[in-house]
């Protein structure tokens, strides 16, 4: 582990602390969240990324910023929000349940739609950090999805590999 992804990593020990205490819940997705359902840091991370649910956004915010973190005028506010701590920057993307049990967002990606259970309610095991991540269905699909979206754009070759990944974590799908 490199020092920013050392970093990072503190970053997700803090920000996820900050939350529980605040009774809040978010899930880490990409690179970092599917390190966390493979249980380990498998590579360096270029970000952090995490779901938040959008009916409790407004309480995430306070708790954010309580930890040292400084909101960046960089992204849609409907969309999400990206942060610096210390140099290290992460971001909140919001999602919002919809009646049919599926999930989506708002704004540049409400085309895309996460399977009922994208957002579990137990924590894994990330390095020995309880952490909440999207499901493997969940990233998977998401990845899946992310070339033919309004605003997606091609797989990139980690994204090759992380999907094999998810596939396989998946029994093949």
């Amino acid at each position: 582990m490199n020092d920013g992804t050392r970093a990072q990593f503190e970053l997700i020990r803090e920000f996820t602390t900050a939350l529980a205490r605040g009774g809040q819940r978010a899930w880490l997705f990409g690179g970092w969240g599917l390190d966390a359902r493979i249980g380990r840091v498998t590579r360096d991370h270029g970000d952090v990324e995490f779901w938040v649910d959008r009916a409790t956004a407004h309480d995430v915010l306070p708790l954010v910023v309580g930890t040292g973190a400084v909101l960046l005028d960089t992204r849609p506010p409907e969309e999400s929000a990206e942060y610096d701590r210390d140099g290290v920057r992460f971001s909140t993307a919001y999602f919002d349940a919809r009646a049919d049990g599926t999930f989506a967002p708002r704004g540049r990606f409400d085309d895309w739609v996460f399977p009922a259970g994208s957002f579990p309610g137990e924590p894994v095991d990330l390095a020995g950090l309880p952490v909440r991540a999207m499901s493997a269905a969940g990233m998977l699909t998401m990845k899946e999805q992310f070339p033919h979206l309004r605003g997606g754009r091609p797989w990139r070759d980690k994204d090759v590999v992380d999907v094999g990944l998810l596939r396989s974590m998946l029994g093949g799908r």
